[in-house]
């Protein structure tokens, strides 16, 4: 087991990606902080996953996008686990889906304060706990819209773009305490809550076309590298940003929804 007896802490984790990486930590010898911020229920089920994988579960609720309930969610971990060895920064929201020019501040605000400043918020917070330990793995969660840009995703990317240079440069400051923190880009990993385009689709047809894997990514993929990134494999990688998209980025194409699928409509 190369995550045995770790205490590892996922946000985002009621569903989707988070909790496949729960799923995995605990599967590989990890008690998992499981934390929520709407879906308490689907929060519960992956505790309790945890649970029958043999591992504890602690359930928390926490708005990521604010400091003082991020600064409650560690007190509550070191309450009752004591200490905290991973911390993987998974919650995010996406962005206005339509161009720049239709786009207002609130928009872009909504879509920082939960990427950016909630990444940057679960970082700093868990380092703090694992610097005077001079032990840490810390996972990142951007996106293949952070490595290029297609239509109508200018904010989501330009908070995920940030989230890969807030990584490296962290992997900097964290490096005298011997933390190692690295990201990871995700492709089109379809979720219950964000399923694929239908197979007879034009959208479909183009992401298998510009997918040299041919094949749509499972939480599982994403979820068996952040345990990688979690384990001492990693003890001599930092900073890295880890693109798991089926090869997509290879030739750094996303096909947009402008062109392969319907338009949406504008306000």
């Amino acid at each position: 087991m190369r995550l045995k007896n770790k205490i590892a802490l996922i946000t985002g984790a009621s569903g989707g990606l988070g909790a496949a990486i729960c799923q995995e930590f605990s599967s590989e010898g990890a008690d998992c902080i499981v934390v929520y911020n709407s879906d308490k229920q689907e929060a519960e089920r992956t505790a309790n996953q945890v649970r029958k994988n043999g591992r504890q579960a602690e359930v928390i609720r926490a708005d990521i996008s604010k400091e003082a309930e991020i600064e409650l969610m560690y007190k509550t971990v070191i309450d009752t686990f004591g200490h905290l060895d991973i911390v993987v920064a998974n919650a995010g929201r996406g962005g206005a889906s339509k161009p720049i020019l239709k786009t207002t501040v609130s928009d872009f605000k909504k879509v920082i304060d939960t990427n950016l400043v909630g990444t940057y918020l679960t970082v700093r917070e868990g380092a703090k706990l694992m610097a005077p330990q001079k032990s840490g793995k810390i996972v990142t969660m951007s996106s293949v819209h952070g490595l290029g840009g297609t239509h109508h995703c200018s904010l989501y990317e330009a908070t995920k773009a940030g989230i890969i240079n807030l990584t490296r440069g962290a992997a900097f400051d964290l490096s005298e305490f011997n933390i190692q923190i690295n990201c990871i880009a995700p492709g089109a990993v379809p979720v219950p809550k964000d399923p694929p385009p239908e197979p007879d689709s034009v959208l479909y047809k183009a992401w298998m076309q510009f997918t040299p894997l041919g094949r749509f990514g499972e939480p599982k993929d994403v979820a068996r590298t952040a345990v990688f990134l979690a384990s001492k494999d990693t003890d001599w990688i930092t900073g890295q940003v880890i693109s798991v998209d089926g090869g997509i980025t290879a030739g750094h194409l996303i096909p947009s929804f402008i062109h392969y699928g319907p338009k949406p409509k504008m306000d």
